[in-house]
C-alpha cells in the first residue's frame, strides 16, 4: 500500500505519530505495519489500521482476529485529515492500553462475535458500509454467523449487496433494517452456493420487496424472489397502459412532461443522453431495462425527479435520475436557496440494465453531464 508519493502510509503518517508520543523504533512496528497494508488494500481503511498497529506490540493481534474492529474504528472516516485519524487513535488507544479481552474490545465498538469472520480485504469503507456493520449487529448471531459468506471476493459481494438492499429501502421509505434480517441470510447463502457475481440484482429484489412489504414471504430463497422481482417488473411494463397511466397521473400517455430548460438530447463523448418526458418513455425505458424506472412517473410528473436515459449507437446502456438542490415545498415545488456555492442539480441515482453497476466510462458520461446543467444554470443566472 503506498501513497501518492511512493511513501509507505507508516513514512507518511509517522511524524503526526511520533508528536503523539505513539511511535516507537522498534521492529515490531514495521512488521505490524506490512500486515496491516496487506489486510486492508482500501486506503482510508489501511491509514486507520496503521494508526491503530503502531499503538501497542500487541494491538496487531486483535486486528489480525478481527478487522472489522477497524471499520468500527474508523466510523465510515477516510481518515485523511488529522482530526479524524484523532479520533481513531484517542479511543483505540484508550481501551487497548490494557490489554482487554477480544470479546470486551468488540464489545466497546458495539460489535457482535460472528462479524470477526469478515476479513479486511474485503470491506470498501464509508458510511454506508459502516451503517451495514452497525445494522448486522442486529441480527442474531447464529444466522449471522452462518450468513457471512466463507471467500473474501464473496464477502465483498455480499457487504456490497446488502448496501444496495439498505439504499433501496430507504429509497422507498421502509428503512434501512426492513427485511435486513431475511437479505442477510438469503444473500449469504445465495452467494456462497453460486458462483461469480451472483448478487448484482440485490436492487432490484430489494425494489420488489419494499413493494410487498406487507405480504413478504420469508420462507423464500433469494433466486425465488428474484425471480418474482422479474415478473413483477414485466407486469409494471404491461399494465401500465395508457388508461391506467391516465387515471393514475391525470395526463396523457404521450403527453409531454416539462422539464424547464433541460436539453431534450445531448451528446457527450459519443454518448447520447435522452430525457424521458412522457409516460411512454419512462415505460419503454424501464422494459428494454428491465428495471421499474415507470414507477418513478408521479415523482417526474410532480416535478421532484428528472430521469434520462443514456445511449451508445441506439442501445440503452444506463438510466439516471437527477434532482434539484434546496428544499421541497408542500406544493410540490422547490425553493431554491440563494447561493452559489452548491450545485443546482444533484444525482440522485443510475443503473444499467436489470439495475447492474454502471461502466465507469458512462458514470463519467453522466457526471459531464449534470456539470454542464449547473455550469449553464449558473451562467444565466
Amino acid at each position: 500500500m503506498k501513497d501518492e508519493g511512493q511513501n509507505s502510509l507508516l513514512q507518511w503518517l509517522a511524524p503526526e505519530l511520533a508528536a503523539k508520543g505513539v511511535l516507537q523504533d522498534e521492529p515490531w512496528v514495521q512488521a505490524s505495519v506490512r500486515q496491516v497494508e496487506d489486510m486492508f488494500p482500501v486506503k482510508p481503511l489501511a491509514i486507520a489500521a496503521v494508526t491503530m498497529a503502531v499503538v501497542e506490540p500487541f494491538a496487531i493481534d486483535y486486528l489480525r482476529q478481527a478487522p472489522v474492529l477497524v471499520v468500527a474504528a474508523a466510523r465510515g472516516m477516510e481518515c485523511f485529515r488529522p482530526t479524524e485519524r484523532d479520533f481513531v487513535l484517542r479511543d483505540w488507544r484508550a481501551i487497548v492500553h490494557d490489554r482487554p479481552r477480544l470479546r470486551d474490545l468488540l464489545k466497546y465498538y458495539g460489535l457482535v462475535r460472528p462479524l470477526r469472520a469478515l476479513k479486511g480485504q474485503a470491506f470498501r469503507a464509508g458510511p454506508i458500509e459502516y451503517q451495514i456493520i452497525q445494522n448486522l449487529c442486529d441480527v442474531p448471531p447464529s444466522p449471522l454467523a452462518q450468513a457471512i459468506p466463507t471467500s473474501i471476493r464473496k464477502q465483498h459481494v455480499w457487504l456490497r449487496a446488502l448496501g444496495e438492499w439498505s439504499e433501496t429501502m430507504c429509497r422507498r421509505e421502509q428503512g434501512a433494517r426492513a427485511l435486513l434480517g431475511w437479505a442477510v441470510c438469503a444473500m449469504g447463502s445465495h452467494a456462497e452456493n453460486m458462483a461469480g457475481d451472483a448478487l448484482d440484482q440485490a436492487s432490484a429484489v430489494a425494489d420488489y420487496a419494499a413493494f410487498h412489504i406487507d405480504g413478504f414471504n420469508r420462507r423464500w430463497s433469494y433466486q425465488r424472489v428474484f425471480r418474482a422481482a422479474l415478473e413483477w417488473h414485466e407486469e409494471l411494463a404491461r399494465a401500465s397502459s395508457e388508461k391506467a397511466f391516465f387515471l393514475t397521473h391525470k395526463i396523457g400517455w404521450d403527453d409531454v412532461i416539462d422539464y424547464g430548460g433541460l436539453p431534450r438530447s445531448t451528446i457527450i463523448e459519443g454518448y447520447e443522453v435522452v430525457a424521458l418526458q412522457s409516460g411512454a418513455a419512462l415505460h419503454a425505458e424501464g422494459a428494454d431495462m428491465h428495471h421499474c424506472v415507470a414507477s418513478y412517473a408521479g415523482n417526474v410528473i410532480r416535478g421532484f425527479s428528472r430521469i434520462f436515459s443514456v445511449r451508445k449507437d441506439g442501445r440503452r446502456v444506463a438510466t439516471f435520475e437527477i434532482s434539484k438542490s434546496g428544499f421541497l415545498l408542500a406544493s410540490g415545488e422547490f425553493l431554491q436557496l440563494p447561493s452559489s456555492k452548491g450545485p443546482l442539480y444533484k444525482l440522485v441515482q443510475f443503473k444499467g440494465p436489470y439495475n447492474a453497476e454502471v461502466p465507469q466510462e458512462v458514470e463519467k458520461t453522466i457526471h459531464a453531464f449534470i456539470s454542464g446543467l449547473n455550469e449553464t444554470a449558473r451562467a444565466g443566472g
